[in-house]
């Protein structure tokens, strides 16, 4: 028997696997689609899981390297030393995973560089996007003499070893200043932030609640890894952790609460509102019960007492990140966020990532100290003859699951994300006559029609106008059609805008072409033409070539019989269709934009403005407004 082939261990990588294969999938989709395609973030929501749990959580769940490492090299704790270098491993990986988050959050990925060079010193988010940098650094020059021992680079290997000290104190600094630099980025935001949360002692907050979650995370990752690996699972070191630990979580329950007494918001512990209900159970579950079975000796007396306190405390620390992050601010936005799938199965997937980099290095370094990884759980398992290599039969079943997660992603994405964006059908209605005030104004555009409701007449700046609302969502046009009329040279300019006419009509109104909003329309009724030309006899009055393949390409055009099809006009903004044209109307969105905006853009053009006004969306687009019905007034209201 070995580790690599027992059960726990292949279920374990499989999952595994099966998540980064799900990740896989969703990260493509963000790539090439961006944020908006696979997150519920918006303008008012823009962060969300991905910078709570993947970022703030994640620099947090590797604290556990600064803490260890503090202990064994300032304060002198060598009988933590064997937990020193699978600590310093997760806090790495743990950093390389929120290097990775961060590229998913940021909106154009490939600017993270930035902070490098471009330095904004007021910045709570410049300093910590350096510490990071620097802080994983030291972190891969700390662990560096591990993969280095078995290598030829000797010299390398000593000189690293000599400059730990060094190394371990500026990793100590660094940690300390970002991770309450974390906690400093949302005092800018106190609108943002329940009081139960914002305090302005929030980065005190986050340090403690670091140092607390890497004990935290130090304990679930030595159990979780003796448990794969059968392993003798180090509870007598783990225990004389608990005594710090609960030291921890006493100081920061005690500072929380008073800290809410001191500002006078302890009112909102007891309010019934959801957020208090919140606050109690994350207190219970980082705090409470952790120092409660701590203090009761229950973990001394029981190993799954013990990972049960490391694992209350990881959730416990990482949900109030969370709720610092956003959670904590969604009764005080009105965002209603949560996360999407996608959003989910990220943060899986590069957790999940991390651990199996995590398990293939541990799998093929010391990286626990000499003797520990010797003295086994069962006792036909012996360190001789754990086969690192995985054989062929692990490697098929983790491809096998890596590749059904990234199926399920791939069958899960939204339709629009596999076959590209497609509009729903927006049928359109046509435009509406109302009263408008003229507006001038000193900014651009100078002058332009805002909808009045309340206006009962036309006379002084109220006008009549046309209201282009076509999928009446309320982000309406007013277009004062009389005066472009008039500008344009009255009535015998109609054809310059209304450049085609159904069967006997004239000027035909833009919609009743265009009838969708978003989707072009086909205006050549076939079967219409068929039935009135007398039957599939009469195709030779259209497709006059009887050798060729009956398409529109090839067709009589309609002009030739729909004389009064294109109107006269002074000068058509638009051209008549050609002989090749398909007859496909484009949507009522391109027809407007198309018509309105190319004339605004001439006339700014013939004007030779510095900065173009006309073509800007203010000028034809007001602020949406409510236009239902209202009740009559009887009295004039301010």
């Amino acid at each position: 028997m070995n580790d690599q082939g027992s059960t726990r261990l292949r279920v374990a990588k499989g999952a595994l696997w099966f998540f980064v294969g799900v990740a896989a999938v969703v990260a493509v989709a963000r790539f090439l689609a961006g944020l908006g395609a696979v997150t519920n973030l918006t303008d008012r929501t823009p962060w969300g899981l991905w910078i709570g749990f993947d970022v703030m959580g994640g620099v947090a769940l590797a604290a556990g390297g600064f803490v260890i490492a503090a202990t064994v090299y300032v304060f002198r704790g060598e009988r933590f030393r064997p937990l020193l270098r699978p600590a310093v491993l997760t806090a790495f990986l743990g950093y390389m995973a929120v290097a990775v988050g961060l590229l998913f959050d940021i909106g154009r990925p490939w600017n993270i560089w930035r902070p490098m060079f471009f330095w904004q010193h007021h910045s709570a988010l410049f300093e910590v996007a350096w510490c990071v940098m620097l802080y994983l650094t030291v972190l891969a020059l700390e662990f560096a003499p591990v993969p280095l021992e078995s290598s030829r680079f000797h010299r390398l290997t000593k000189a690293l070893k000599s400059a730990t000290l060094p190394l371990v104190i500026l990793g100590i600094m660094l940690s300390t200043l970002h991770q309450s630099s974390l906690g400093t980025l949302f005092l800018i935001a106190p609108a943002r932030v329940h009081p139960l949360w914002y305090t302005p002692i929030l980065p005190v907050l986050f340090l403690i609640t670091a140092v607390g979650l890497g004990m935290g995370m130090v304990i679930v990752e030595s159990k979780v890894t003796a448990w794969l690996y059968r392993r003798k699972a180090e509870d007598e070191i783990l225990n004389n952790l608990t005594k710090p630990l609960a030291v921890t979580l006493l100081l920061y329950g005690a500072v929380r609460l008073i800290d809410l007494l001191v500002r006078g918001q302890g009112g909102f512990l007891f309010d019934g509102s959801w957020e208090s209900t919140l606050f109690w159970f994350e207190m219970l579950i980082s705090a409470g019960l952790p120092t409660l079975l701590i203090l009761g000796g229950f973990t001394a007396r029981s190993g799954r007492a013990l990972f049960f306190v490391g694992l209350l405390v990881v959730f416990g620390f990482v949900l109030h990140r969370i709720n610092v992050g956003g959670v904590s601010g969604i009764g005080l936005t009105d965002t209603g966020y949560f996360p999407s799938w996608e959003e989910v199965a990220t943060s899986l997937g590069v957790v999940s990532a991390a651990t199996l980099a995590f398990l293939f290095i541990i799998e093929r370094f010391h990286v626990y100290e000499p003797g520990t990884e010797e003295v086994l759980a069962e006792a036909e398992v012996t360190v001789d003859r754990v086969r690192y290599l995985p054989p062929m039969a692990t490697l098929r079943s983790s491809t096998m699951l890596f590749v059904i997660g990234a199926s399920l992603a791939f069958a899960l994405l939204p339709d629009g994300l596999v076959f590209g964006a497609r509009p729903e059908k927006t049928p359109v209605a046509g435009p509406r006559r109302v009263l408008a005030e003229l507006v001038s104004q000193d900014r651009p555009p100078h002058r332009f029609m805002k909808l009045d409701l309340d206006a009962e007449r036309v006379g002084g700046d109220i006008h009549e106008a046309l209201l282009l609302d076509g999928n009446r969502n309320g982000e309406f046009a007013v277009f004062d059609h009389d005066a472009h009329a008039k500008r344009r040279g009255g009535a015998a300019a109609c054809a310059d805008c209304h450049h085609l006419n159904r069967p006997s009509d004239r000027e035909t109104s833009c919609f009743e072409c265009h009838r969708d909003q978003y989707l072009e329309t086909d205006i050549f009724r076939h079967q219409r033409h068929v039935e009135s030309l007398g039957g599939n006899g009469a195709c030779a009055e259209c497709h006059t070539d009887l050798n060729a393949t009956r398409t529109r390409k090839n067709v009589t055009h309609c002009t030739e019989c729909h004389r009064d099809m294109v109107g006269i006009g002074l000068k058509a903004l638009i051209p008549p269709p050609g002989k090749d044209s398909d007859f496909h109307a484009p949507s009522y969105t391109d027809a407007m934009h198309g018509l309105c905006k190319k004339c605004h853009d001439e006339e700014d053009e013939k004007a030779g403005v510095t900065i173009p006004t006309l073509g800007l969306c203010g000028t034809c687009h007001t602020e949406p407004a409510d236009l239902r019905p209202r009740r009559s007034r009887t009295v004039k209201e301010d």
